[in-house]
């Protein structure tokens, strides 16, 4: 069976160890061959041109002269796409098993409404759709994630997974609406919910190396901080669970 072609786009931050096994490992696992692997440094180290040498892959690196955060690299590097459909990586995931990009065509053909085909399991998901029931779409066994369950999760994520490009037209770029939560919320709104695979595909290896993003606050350290930012957070989600 023949498949639209599809770009490989992986964000990156000045973890190379991390960046190299995250690539290995895709590389090694994918069922289907990209078009082009677009790699996006923000951290304006040309050293990554070093710690990826050797790749077999049609390998496009870009690297920001400065830091402009994730969501501007996304917009950037998405810029680039020409194919239909886009693989979205960050660089902490480490893939075990292959024939997941046929898979999540598969899935992406028969339910317009799914945003994106995601990999991980069931465990590492937010403890509110870890018992979503398994289903079947066009042969292949998921859970689909329910967006009521939270005013802003579950529509859109930037876990690893197959995501098409007109999605993205729609609903992007990305910097203008914000971070992670608001870009699900746009997705949402647009009518998107996520699918994810029964028999996963990845895991995350970035614990404890988080990167901060310059786009958002520092993180709260204090009592206060951490408090304020709690109440800010609950007051927008309120907000939108009614549609503001």
């Amino acid at each position: 069976m023949s498949f639209p072609p599809y770009t490989v786009v992986v964000t990156s931050c000045e973890r190379f160890d991390l960046l190299r096994a995250t690539l290995d490992s895709l590389l090694a696992n994918l069922d289907v061959p990209p078009q082009k692997v677009v790699v996006i440094e923000d951290s304006a180290d040309e050293g990554i041109r070093a710690a990826l040498e050797g790749l077999d892959a049609p390998l496009e690196i870009i690297v920001n002269g400065a830091r402009v955060g994730q969501m501007p690299s996304i917009d950037k590097a998405y810029a680039t796409v020409t194919t239909p459909y886009v693989f979205h990586c960050e660089d902490d995931w480490a893939f075990s098993r292959s024939g997941f990009v046929a898979q999540s065509y598969r899935v992406l053909e028969a339910r317009p409404d799914v945003s994106l085909v995601g990999l991980r399991p069931r465990a590492e998901l937010n403890p509110l759709v870890r018992e979503t029931p398994k289903e079947t779409v066009a042969g292949v066994e998921v859970f689909l994630l329910d967006p009521s369950l939270h005013p802003e999760y579950f529509s859109y994520s930037f876990n690893p997974g197959l995501r098409r490009m007109s999605d993205y037209a729609r609903v992007g770029p990305f910097a203008p609406l914000g971070h992670e939560p608001d870009v699900s919320y746009a997705f949402k709104k647009a009518g998107f919910r996520i699918a994810n695979l029964e028999n996963p595909a990845v895991r995350h290896i970035g614990d404890g190396r988080h990167v901060e993003d310059p786009t958002q606050p520092p993180k709260a350290k204090t009592l206060g901080q951490k408090l304020r930012r709690s109440i800010q957070k609950r007051v927008k989600r309120i907000r939108r669970a009614f549609g503001g």
